[in-house]
């Protein structure tokens, strides 16, 4: 199981940070599921108090908001856009909370969901500029990736993956913190120099949700 799930967060980051540009359609729905299942994994240890994948609530609940995300991120635009900020903003939000030294509980849930919520209007409201889809898709990777490590190493145990988590595991080595950066950075830029599959301008078809 720790394999398992190290590895899907390593090729999913990877991908994500590398290439979410250029293959946003394809990878979006993946990360949808991916960013589903730690909503709901979440919402259910915040609320009963329980390891990450130690009750079969928070299984199932995970599986019906992966399920849910990555079928209605494919269908819906605006949804779409939305979960592409939004998840960010939720990693962002609850890594940082980790990162000053707080727990994981219903207060670290609602921070993440209200800098979910903000960076997904903003997103809409920018109407996805290239620039921003390469910038969040970098962030969100890169973050993914250093997840993956942890959980891969044993750093962070399989029953105790969140966001919150990885912040505090981070501040143990602000190595890490750099390590981040770094990544994300690669990442932007590789996205930068690669032809882009779609238009230059990125812009997406809001009736039928493919480039325009």
């Amino acid at each position: 199981m720790q394999f398992i799930i190290a590895l899907i967060a390593l090729l999913v980051g990877a991908a994500f940070c590398f290439g979410g540009f250029r293959f946003f359609l394809l990878l979006l729905p993946i990360w949808g599921f991916v960013v589903g299942f730690n909503v709901g994994t979440d919402a259910v240890t915040s609320l009963f108090n329980d390891g990450t994948f130690t009750t079969a609530l928070s299984w199932v609940v995970g599986f019906v908001l992966a399920l849910l995300f990555a079928v209605f991120s494919y269908l819906w635009y605006w949804l779409a856009v939305a979960l592409l900020g939004g998840s960010v903003g939720y990693i962002l939000g609850t890594s940082l909370w980790g990162m000053i030294g707080n727990e994981q509980g219903l207060v670290a849930f609602a921070i993440g969901l209200i800098c979910a919520v903000a960076l997904a209007i903003a997103v809409l409201a920018l109407n996805v500029p290239k620039l921003l889809v390469i910038v969040l898709s970098g962030l969100g990777g890169a973050a993914t990736i250093v997840t993956g490590w942890f959980v891969l190493t044993g750093q962070i145990p399989t029953d105790s993956i969140h966001w919150t988590t990885v912040g505090k595991a981070i501040t143990d080595s602000w190595l890490w913190l750099i390590i981040w950066g770094v990544l994300a950075a690669a990442g932007m830029l590789a996205q930068l120099r690669a032809g882009a599959v779609g238009p230059d301008t990125y812009e997406l078809d809001r009736t039928t949700y493919r480039y325009a």
